[in-house]
């Protein structure tokens, strides 16, 4: 079950990245849109990680590292893949 879940969320991610780069080439912006939308997951889920093991602890804290853990991979991969879009799109 939480393999799919992740995989779900890996395969969403790929889907928002790629329809982020889309949106970014019609339109001109800064900064590519899906490089601020995965870094903000990336950091927030490494946040909710450190918190689960140095403060939470316990059952609560392994809830919350799971949680943290379900944002890491789709932000991971979907930061990959929006590199990737970038370097040869």
């Amino acid at each position: 079950m939480d393999v799919k879940i992740i995989l779900g969320t890996i395969i969403a991610a790929l889907i928002l990245a790629y329809m982020f780069h889309s949106l970014q080439k019609k339109r001109s912006y800064d900064k590519h849109i899906g490089d601020k939308v995965f870094n903000i997951g990336f950091v927030i889920s490494l946040t909710i990680i450190a918190i689960s093991i140095l403060v939470v602890g316990g059952w609560d804290g392994m809830a919350l590292g799971a949680l943290g853990a379900y944002l890491l991979f789709p932000s991971l991969s979907g930061l990959i893949f929006t590199k990737f879009l970038i370097r040869y799109n």
